[in-house]
């Protein structure tokens, strides 16, 4: 499975595992946005305003608008990174049993399963009460190429908020190694009962370079710019940052 990101720009997914590619297919992130995100409303109603003490938004605002101010749908930083790059969902149903000490899976059919990391292998490691103490391992199908140059950052879908495990983040160099296994944390015991087509892993290509940086104070120059750019994001009550990113692109 390949995905063109421009005309020069491509990423490929390839698997050993027949059919893989039609009944559980790598996408990208934009076909996976939660179901909770894509449910809100822009603005917060006003029922919900009064019920946390602010009724008194309107007589304040000298306003009547049914919906009064931004939900979280409005910040860009969380669209952004919930359209950012390509989701893995889960390629098999699993079923994990674990008692806190032992851990067991089910799905044994399948091409490619689950494996354990030795607890000795993360001895130091900060884990909540009920975490399974060793890792748990996601063998992964699929191999990922890159152009020369390009890594990907590997992270579990936040804000999918996953209360099951966690798969752990981690940078591959995709252009030189193509096999990415992915270790995650269990977070409860008892029986979890994971659904093929979950999604597991956000993957988000980006190019290696070496930054130099600098500290200091912000500029006249700078105040005014982002002065600027936040009213004229704030002028819109829907799409100013997108429309402001998409004007600066085109004048670049």
């Amino acid at each position: 499975m390949k995905f063109n990101i421009n005309k020069k720009l491509k990423i490929e997914f390839r698997t050993d595992v027949e059919g893989l590619d039609k009944f559980a297919p790598v996408v990208r992130s934009s076909q996976f946005i939660p179901k909770w995100f894509k449910e809100m409303k822009d603005y917060v109603p006003e029922e919900l305003r009064e019920l946390n003490d602010l009724s008194n938004f309107k007589k304040n605002h000298n306003t009547s608008k049914k919906y009064l101010d931004g939900t979280v749908k409005r910040c860009p930083a969380i669209i952004d990174l919930t359209t950012e790059g390509f989701i893995i969902p889960l390629w098999s149903d699993y079923l994990i049993q674990s008692d806190g000490i032992k851990a067991e899976w089910s799905a044994r059919s399948f091409p490619v399963g689950l494996d354990f990391h030795p607890n000795e292998q993360v001895y130091n490691w900060d884990f909540d009460k009920n975490d399974f103490h060793s890792p748990m391992k996601f063998v992964n199908p699929w191999r990922i190429y890159t152009p020369p140059g390009y890594s990907c950052l590997f992270i579990a879908p936040y804000y999918q908020f996953e209360k099951r495990f966690t798969v752990l983040p981690g940078i591959v160099e995709t252009d030189k190694h193509h096999a990415v296994q992915f270790p995650s944390i269990i977070h409860i015991k008892g029986d979890i009962l994971l659904e093929r087509n979950t999604p597991l892993v956000q993957i988000i290509p980006f190019k290696r370079d070496k930054f130099d940086y600098s500290v200091g104070q912000q500029t006249e120059e700078g105040r005014y710019i982002e002065k600027s750019e936040m009213n004229n994001i704030s002028s819109k009550f829907k799409n100013g940052y997108k429309d402001w990113v998409a004007k600066e692109d085109k004048w670049k």
